[in-house]
């Protein structure tokens, strides 16, 4: 079993920040698009402060604990046999320009456009948005 924490980015202006991953064969789901996150070092990590240490690492912004929402938490059987175990936090209010981008390329997508993209999503991120449109979507489009 895999271990995953990261956090979907709610900008200031209401759109998701996400990642388009590289265009690379040592990326996982290459050139399709997540939320910032990823492997936890240690089985027993801590989700929360993986989530952190994967956001800061990813986009250069540190923020508070009490700053992340928990979104949600779940495991995923993939068709190969993976077994995911996901930890999703949210951060909203983030100013875009703050970003300083590790990995992959900055995509914004306003939330009320995000059904256009769901084909081009991460399976772990695809369910993580419908949750976050699930829980508060309709106070944010």
């Amino acid at each position: 079993m895999i271990s995953i924490a990261g956090a979907i980015l709610v900008s200031n202006s209401g759109t998701f920040l996400l990642q388009r991953r590289d265009d690379n064969t040592a990326s996982a789901s290459p050139n399709m698009i997540s939320i910032f996150g990823g492997a936890t070092e240690a089985v027993d990590e801590n989700p929360l402060a993986a989530a952190m240490q994967e956001v800061e690492e990813e986009t250069g912004i540190s923020l508070p604990a009490e700053a992340y929402l928990q979104l949600v938490q779940f495991k995923n059987s993939y068709p190969d046999g993976r077994i995911i175990n996901a930890s999703i936090y949210v951060l909203e209010n983030i100013e875009k320009g703050e970003l300083q981008i590790t990995e992959g390329t900055l995509i914004e997508i306003p939330i009320s456009e995000i059904g256009r993209y769901m084909d081009e999503l991460v399976p772990t991120t695809c369910f993580a948005i419908s949750v976050y449109l699930q829980k508060w979507g309709s106070q944010k489009i």
